[in-house]
C-alpha cells in the first residue's frame, strides 16, 4: 500500500459497492502524488495523462480568455477526481489548464493504467462511470446558475456550499468562477 490510501479505499467504497480485497487491488494501482503550490498539474496544448484522486488541497481549472485574462472554469476540492475530461479520453491537447491553489496530496494512474484497470476490473467501470455522471451533473448546474441566478446567489451558494473555496482561494479566481469582475465581488462581499 502507498503512503496511507485509507481516504482513497474510502473514496472508492462511497463510490461504487465493492469488497475490502477489490477495493484495495484498485487503490493499489494508483501512485502517491504531491503537487506544490502554484505547480500546473496540466498545462494548456498537452495532452492530460493522469487521472487524479485529489487527497488534500486545492486545485483550479482555467483558461485564458480572447485579451489574455485568466478565467478560473472550475475548482476543484478534496476527495474529488481531478482531469480534464475531453484531453483525457480523446487523446487531444488540452484547452485548460489545472493548478494547485494549494499544497495538494493525492493518488494519480495514467490514462494507459485506467484503461488496463477498466478492462481487468469491470466493477471499476461502474467507478469511472459514477465519476463521469457526477462530473456532467456538476457542469450543468454550474451553466444553469450562470444563466438563472444572480452573481450574489451564486456567491451565496459557494459560501454555503464550498466554505473552504473562500478561505484559500484567491478573490480574483472565485470573482471569474462566479462569473464577474473584481469589483462587482467586493461589492457582493460588503452587503454580507
Amino acid at each position: 500500500m502507498n503512503k496511507n490510501q485509507s481516504s482513497l479505499l474510502n473514496f472508492i467504497k462511497q463510490i461504487i459497492p465493492v469488497n475490502e480485497i477489490e477495493a484495495q487491488e484498485i487503490a493499489n494501482t494508483f501512485h502517491f502524488t504531491e503537487i506544490k503550490k502554484s505547480s500546473l498539474f496540466l498545462k494548456e496544448n498537452e495532452i492530460s495523462d493522469d487521472y487524479f484522486y485529489l487527497e488534500k488541497g486545492l486545485m483550479r481549472v482555467f483558461l485564458y480568455d480572447l485579451e489574455g485574462n485568466e478565467i478560473t472554469t472550475d475548482i476543484f476540492t478534496e476527495n474529488n477526481i481531478v482531469f480534464e475530461i475531453t484531453s483525457f479520453f480523446n487523446r487531444v491537447k488540452s484547452e485548460t489548464n489545472i493548478q494547485a491553489i494549494t499544497d495538494c496530496t493525492g493518488y494519480r494512474i495514467s490514462y494507459e493504467e485506467l484503461n488496463k484497470l477498466f478492462h481487468d476490473k469491470p466493477t471499476f467501470r461502474d467507478f469511472g462511470r459514477a465519476i463521469l455522471v457526477k462530473e456532467f451533473i456538476a457542469s450543468k448546474k454550474r451553466n444553469y446558475a450562470m444563466i438563472n441566478q444572480t452573481a450574489e446567489q451564486r456567491y451565496q451558494h459557494l459560501l454555503t456550499s464550498r466554505p473552504e473555496i473562500l478561505k484559500y482561494v484567491p478573490l480574483k479566481q472565485i470573482a471569474s468562477y462566479i462569473g464577474v469582475t473584481d469589483s462587482t465581488l467586493s461589492r457582493i462581499r460588503k452587503k454580507k
